[in-house]
């Protein structure tokens, strides 16, 4: 995994935007997780909150996007520079739907 994200050549700033996004995705996709484990429809303020951590999910990508621009690996076109931004941009298009089906109980 290492190797794949050529962590010993990135610079320190795309190391700190690198696990930044990836800790706020992965947050998010807990907090997620728990709401589909445990729906509870309805709620206000669970939607609300849901809501928020989705707002998370868009910072992690504009961290994820700062992390892209600012790589060495984007000139060489690199494997795995992208995985990130792959891995960001479908949690942020499915957490949207998924907090609508959750809390308005289609």
């Amino acid at each position: 995994m290492r190797d794949w994200l050529c962590w010993g050549r990135r610079r320190r700033q795309n190391k700190v935007f690198f696990m930044v996004s990836v800790s706020l995705a992965l947050f998010v996709t807990g907090a997620f997780a728990w709401s589909v484990y445990d729906p509870y429809y309805g709620d206000a303020t669970r939607y609300l909150v849901m809501y928020w951590v989705w707002g998370l999910c868009a910072l992690s990508l504009l961290f994820a996007l700062g992390e892209y621009k600012t790589s060495p690996l984007r000139k060489g076109r690199e494997r795995g520079h992208l995985f990130i931004l792959l891995y960001i941009g479908c949690l942020l298009i499915l957490a949207r739907p998924l907090n609508a089906a959750l809390y308005y109980a289609f």
